[in-house]
């Protein structure tokens, strides 16, 4: 087999300082390349032309937001955060940013009107989709280059982090779609990455599904508030606190649940190890069960802390077993196996088309149940010259795909 080599990628997006001190607010896929790595080197170019070297100081890839900092030696213009929570729909909003930069057009603005708050569900491709949304969108033009970029106010304050478009082509430009992390959710972050460089968050351990109409009938339940609980996993805080599949939890900590984007960041905005109340809606009655929330490692930190958890190689697949929140992370319908994180430009997986997302399902007729299997079973196939099988699910309708594998002379 041939030696793989060592490929580079490099990334480019806009940011803001937001405190004399030469903090800057970006999007976390601007300095990974979207990727689960941070870049190793991060320029920083302001609007007088001075280029500065630039330290991570943290990052949150569940929201899409990476804080960096620059020592100018001297005052720094910086921006005033707004809030976001006051926002309606058809007021005026501005982006700012540095679209295609290949084409030099830095310090471009945009105008356009809120054109909805508290998008959610979206997928974006990859690790540049984040678990927790609650995008503001807005037709003020967004293209590549302006992520991580400032939505502005008619007052000048920032009200959101420009992030991604949607477009009916792939790789199309602006169509009047954009999305920008508000930045009341930036605020809630900001204080423990500078802090810590990690955002810690509380964990129940269930998989919530939305409400239909539908479903309220099914349940007799009087609206189609509420998440209905799919599935409890094992040993996790809501298992010892009784919770069971097909339970409705009602409200979480005394606050209403509306729908299941929303619970995720009651649960997320929780500290770790606080005690909560949830009132559930089971067999016809509301009862009320405390549980104490254990702590959701990001999936940054996983990554960072425990490099086991990713095996890279085979194929040139990168892969991490797949769990619930990855699933998501990913747009790909969840089961046990390993998901593709990585695919090496140039790879027998990449010339064969097989993509970050999707789910592993058996390789050379074996089933992929996790990590370690996918060691075992891709260890033994190392010194094989034939092609092997692949079986994949790709996307939130777990479409499966058949792939034949061989390594490259």
């Amino acid at each position: 087999p041939r030696e793989r080599r060592k490929w580079e990628s490099q990334s480019l997006g806009s940011g803001f300082i937001y405190s004399a001190e030469g903090f800057i607010l970006t999007n976390n896929h601007v300095i990974t390349s979207g990727g689960s790595k941070a870049a190793e080197k991060i320029t920083v170019k302001l609007a007088d032309g001075s280029e500065y070297k630039a330290e991570l100081v943290g990052r949150d890839p569940e929201t899409d937001i990476a804080i960096l900092k620059i020592n100018a030696r001297k005052e720094l213009p910086y921006v005033e955060l707004g809030d976001s929570d006051s926002l309606h729909v058809g007021e005026w909003a501005i982006a700012i940013g540095n679209p295609f930069p290949q084409l030099g057009l830095d310090r471009t603005l945009t105008v356009g009107v809120i054109s909805a708050t508290g998008r959610k569900g979206l997928y974006f491709g990859g690790e540049v989709t984040p678990y927790i949304q609650n995008y503001i969108q807005t037709d003020a033009a967004i293209n590549p280059g302006n992520s991580g970029g400032p939505l502005v106010s008619l007052e000048g304050k920032v009200i959101g982090i420009n992030a991604a478009i949607t477009s009916p082509n792939p790789g199309g430009g602006n169509v009047g779609i954009g999305f920008a992390i508000p930045i009341n959710l930036a605020k809630q972050v900001t204080p423990q990455l500078t802090s810590t460089g990690t955002v810690t968050r509380g964990y129940l351990g269930v998989s919530p599904k939305g409400i239909t109409q539908d479903m309220a009938e099914a349940l007799n339940l009087k609206s189609t508030k509420g998440v209905l609980v799919e599935h409890v996993q094992p040993g996790t805080p809501a298992a010892e606190a009784g919770l069971q599949s097909g339970d409705v939890i009602l409200s979480f900590d005394g606050k209403q649940v509306t729908d299941d984007e929303q619970f995720r960041r009651l649960v997320a905005a929780s500290p770790p190890g606080s005690r909560v109340d949830l009132e559930i809606f089971r067999n016809g009655k509301t009862q009320t069960l405390k549980v104490r929330l254990g702590e959701r490692a990001t999936l940054a930190s996983q990554s960072n802390k425990k490099p086991d958890q990713t095996e890279t190689g085979w194929m040139g697949l990168k892969v991490r077993t797949a769990t619930q929140p990855l699933a998501e992370q990913y747009g790909v319908q969840y089961s046990p196996g390993a998901i593709v994180t990585e695919v090496e430009p140039g790879s027998p997986a990449d010339e064969k088309g097989i993509q970050p997302g999707d789910l592993l399902v058996k390789i050379d007729g074996r089933k992929v149940t996790d990590l370690e299997s996918y060691r075992q079973i891709t260890g033994s196939l190392k010194k094989t010259s034939r092609a092997v099988s692949v079986l994949v699910m790709r996307g939130a309708e777990g479409q499966t795909r058949f792939f034949a594998l061989k390594e490259n002379d």
